[in-house]
């Protein structure tokens, strides 16, 4: 057979499939290279329009910036910051901070071991990249985004972390990530490896107040850089990655858990063996702590230290926050915070920075004068030395709402400032600022309210366990009563009250806080500042505006000049100016009423104040806070430990420093009044009959409140019930009519939310768990039908139950009313005592009721008992003849009265003649016998029905 007759036949008849014609696959390639060239053509359009229109100007831009910084400064020069300074209100120096006892040392002068450690840990291409290591930054970014945000790893070169020790401000943002990668690379142009890793180790900080290698060397392990061995170069190298996390001195064993993980890092490089490693990794922790000369920190430079840090994070836009919710939330914000604080106040450490304060060493004289003469005669001292009996105070000038001085404890040589380091509990003067004057704010309470002052479970006591009944709002106050404060903040809502004391950044608040009322008393978690406390008293001096101001007034840096041109703190209207002037004519009475908890307290020279006590339980904390027009002052006694001093309460030690030191700070100033506001108005309250200051818009704002109070309510009741509904599952058909209970109940409470994003917010979660249920409820339809048909045939059945028990209570009622009827119609014939015209009448109505009792087991009983009343009723006389007898009895009566009457008289006659004749004898006869003069009576005849 030929090859092609092994060719299969194809059969194209029309039962077989037909084939494609090529054209038609022409067309559909054709379409697809069209839009394929199409989305090339518009991606390559869009691409070179962003990068000539958006890319291409600000990497320009960038690359200016980075000449701009690179042809200005010699990078070296940059390494020798000064000492950062800080400077009084007057413009003079207070003191200065030395830049980590710097010393720049050369490249062959610092250890190899160190150098090789750097490149294991941080850089491992840095020999042979040009300042940017691509690839680290991209699996930076991977893990990034691996780890939703969290950085786990670096991408930043040894090159880049020079740019950003040396060049860089503070600021944190894109663009200054996009100057450092240029700065790198230009740099890598200018200078040497060897060049860039010495001024590398120059450049970091190693905490503890260590800037550079040297000082690093020299205060931990007491020698030079030149001769760190391994395991003291894996350690600096960890140190300086996160200082704040890795110094030794007080985190050991993160230090030595990073210092590990370095030596791992060269032994993956091949700068140490498997055994060296093993061997350094065997070696404990061991740091010298060699201190050289510290800086020159006091009270008030500290203080400022802390303000600068807090200002440049303000600055760099650090989100603060005050109170939270949870525990989480606060964990989370706290260890931000504490993140962003170390590296704000160690960028200060570092140098180059002049900070311009408030800060009056004449203010700060005057006070610490005071204090310490007045805390003069407590000699005891603790096991460090210092004083056992401490105090603090912090002053702020009203005029200009800045910190002018800080006492952060007896004497100058203590260095621990606890007018803003210590959280002590404040006691009652948080009175004013957490339960009173939100009072007064909320319209509701005004200082002639009169509140229950009394001991109730679960409640307070009173100092001294005195209650006043009725008490007004203003003498509550005055007196300091523990049971009103707590009353009132319970009414207005906790989480209210703290909500004023966070509006003026008060620190070292606890989510806990937000849940008890304690804190209506000062029973806080951790405590608050004295610092804050005068920062709140203050407000209330100044019309209840908070200045948001610390002591900072300017900060300026070497390189980058003044960084607060334009900074405006954080302030704001706390109270409303009528609130502030109610509260403070209040608190005068502290000083000035007999009953006033700091009475004698008032200021020399008539000079208008108020103020406010507070002593904690067993006096273990003391305060007084006042103000005048001019300053406001907190001050606190007490110890550091905290422990009970009997008989000291915030009027005995912190109240006599307070008024000395105003006094002092007050002479030569006119006596000045805060004026009253046009919304206040003086009047007598028709309520009580008092004379007092009113707000004229309480009443608007009380209704305001009232209603703020009520969906705060229904906010709480609706939580509740979503709670439940979201958690709720539909196990059987019963649980589909509970679900459709529990949306019926919430359903109308999420509509009449007047916040409108939390009703929307309900409103989702609401119908979003409904179209849930709902589509169980669709699949579920027949058994949802035959329930109903079950439920329906059981309320019919109960229904019937329930009529016939309605019936047989109606027959029993009706058998009671007639047999009660009959019972009384008995009872009148049974005590007939005559008969008249109406008699046979009775009989008869006796027997008609009768007749309805004849159903009852009781009919036959009646009838005998009906039936001798009857006998008895008919045999009675009549009634002239009843009335005849009567009047015959009663005259027969009234006769043997007359009788007995006549005998006795007789009688006590011939007892008197007796006696006379016995008395005109001898007198020794027989006496009469008493026993017979009462026989003889006895013996007489008494008519019946008579008494002798």
């Amino acid at each position: 057979m030929d090859k092609k007759d092994n060719h299969t036949n194809i059969d194209i008849s029309g039962d077989a499939p037909q084939k494609k014609h090529p054209r038609q696959k022409h067309r559909v390639l054709r379409f697809f290279k069209r839009l394929l060239l199409g989305l090339l053509a518009f991606t390559a359009i869009a691409g070179l329009s962003a990068y000539f229109l958006v890319i291409k100007p600000e990497y320009e831009k960038l690359r200016a910036t980075a000449y701009d910084k690179l042809a200005s400064v010699d990078v070296k020069e940059l390494t020798k910051l000064e000492d950062t300074k800080i400077y009084d209100t007057n413009g003079a120096l207070l003191g200065t901070i030395n830049a980590g006892h710097f010393e720049y040392v050369k490249i062959n002068d610092i250890s190899m071991n160190l150098q090789n450690a750097y490149i294991a840990q941080e850089d491992r291409n840095f020999k042979i990249h040009h300042g940017v290591d691509y690839k680290a930054m991209l699996r930076a970014a991977l893990q990034l985004v691996k780890n939703k945000g969290r950085i786990t790893q670096g991408g930043s070169t040894i090159t880049q972390q020079v740019v950003k020790n040396t060049y860089l401000t503070s600021e944190r943002t894109f663009t200054r990530k996009f100057v450092e990668i240029m700065l790198a690379q230009e740099l890598e142009k200018m200078y040497t490896k060897a060049d860039i890793m010495e001024l590398y180790c120059n450049t970091n900080f190693y905490g503890n107040n260590c800037y550079g290698v040297q000082a690093a060397s020299r205060f931990y392990f007491d020698k030079n850089a030149a001769d760190l061995n391994e395991t003291e170069a894996a350690t600096l190298a960890g140190i300086s990655n996160a200082p704040s996390r890795y110094e030794p001195v007080r985190h050991a064993d993160a230090c030595l858990e990073k210092r590990n993980q370095v030596l791992h890092s060269m032994m993956e490089c091949g700068y140490i063996t498997e055994e060296q490693y093993h061997t350094f990794t065997a070696i404990p922790l061991t740091v010298v702590q060699n201190t050289q000369e510290g800086t020159d920190e006091d009270y008030l430079t500290s203080y400022a230290l802390h303000s600068a840090a807090l200002t440049l994070m303000d600055l760099n836009h650090f989100d603060f926050e005050y109170i939270w919710d949870t525990q989480d939330a606060e964990t989370a914000y706290k260890e931000k915070y504490n993140e962003a604080y170390d590296y704000y106040i160690t960028e200060i450490r570092n140098g180059g920075y002049s900070i311009y304060t408030s800060l009056d060493p004449a203010v700060q004289n005057k006070v610490q004068e005071q204090l310490d003469h007045t805390l003069s005669g407590f000699q005891d001292v603790q096991e460090n030395g210092k004083y056992a009996l401490q105090g603090a105070a912090a002053v702020v000038d009203n005029r200009t709402g800045y910190v002018v001085a800080t006492i952060g404890g007896r004497g100058t040589d203590d260095k621990y400032n606890r007018a803003y380091l210590s959280a002590r509990q404040p006691g009652s003067s948080i009175k004013p600022l957490l339960d009173y004057a939100p009072a007064i704010d909320s319209g509701e309470y005004t200082p002639t309210t009169m509140i229950d002052d009394h001991k109730f479970d679960n409640g307070p006591s009173n100092a001294g366990d005195g209650y006043h009944g009725m008490i007004t709002l203003r003498e509550a106050l005055n007196r300091s009563l523990n049971t009103v404060a707590w009353q009132i903040l319970d009414d207005l809502g906790v989480k209210k009250g703290l909500q004023y004391l966070a509006s003026m950044h008060f620190q070292n608040m606890s989510w806990i806080d937000a849940t008890t009322k304690a804190v209506s008393i000062g029973g806080f978690t951790y405590g608050v500042r004295v610092v804050d406390m005068a920062e709140g008293y203050a407000t209330l001096a100044n019309r209840g505006q908070f200045s948001g101001k610390t002591c900072i007034t300017k900060i300026v840096h070497e390189k980058d000049g003044e960084l607060t041109k334009d900074y405006k703190p954080v302030g704001g209207q706390v109270y409303r100016d009528d609130t502030a002037f109610i509260i403070t004519d209040i608190l005068k009475g502290t000083l000035t009423q007999p009953y006033g908890t700091g009475y004698g307290l008032a200021l020399a020279n008539n000079m208008p104040a108020a103020g406010k006590t507070g002593t904690t339980n067993e006096s273990k904390d003391t305060w007084f806070c006042g103000y005048t027009k001019y300053y406001t002052m907190a001050v606190w006694v007490g110890y550091d430990q905290p422990q009970a001093m009997p008989g000291v309460y915030g009027a005995t030690y912190a109240g006599k420093i307070w008024k000395a030191a105003m006094d002092q700070l007050h002479e030569g100033l006119t006596p000045e009044d805060w004026e009253q506001p046009a919304t206040v108005e003086r009047k007598v309250d028709e309520t009580t009959g008092i004379e007092d200051y009113f707000s004229t818009t309480a009443e608007i704002r009380a209704a305001a409140s009232l209603r703020e109070k009520a969906d705060a309510a229904n906010a709480e009741k609706l939580e509740s019930l979503l709670t439940q509904y979201e958690s709720m599952e539909i196990n059987e058909v019963k649980d589909v009519f509970t679900e459709r209970n529990l949306y019926k109940e919430a359903k109308p409470i999420a509509d009449e939310l007047e916040d409108s994003d939390t009703r929307t917010k309900a409103l989702s979660r609401l119908m979003s768990r409904k179209a849930y249920f709902d589509n169980i409820e669709e699949s579920m339809s027949d058994s949802i039908d035959k329930y109903l048909e079950v439920k329906a045939e059981e309320s019919r059945q109960q229904q019937s139950k329930d009529a016939s028990r309605a019936e047989e209570s109606r027959e029993e009622s009706i058998k009671k009313v007639n047999k009660d009827s009959f019972l009384q119609a008995l009872d009148t014939l049974e005590n007939l005592e005559y008969q008249d015209e109406t008699t046979e009448d009775l009989i008869q109505d006796a027997v008609d009721k009768l007749q309805y009792c004849e159903n009852y087991s009781e009919a036959y009983s009646y009838a005998s008992d009906l039936q001798s009343a009857i006998s008895r009723a008919r045999a009675l006389p009549y009634k002239a003849e009843y009335d005849e007898k009567q009047s015959a009895s009663e005259a027969a009566s009234r006769a043997a009265q007359q009788n007995l009457e006549q005998q006795i008289s007789g009688l006590q006659q011939s007892l008197e003649a007796g006696a006379a004749s016995g008395n005109a004898g001898s007198g020794n006869g027989p006496k009469a016998d008493p026993d017979a003069d009462a026989g003889a009576i006895a013996g007489k005849n008494i008519a019946p029905g008579m008494t002798p």
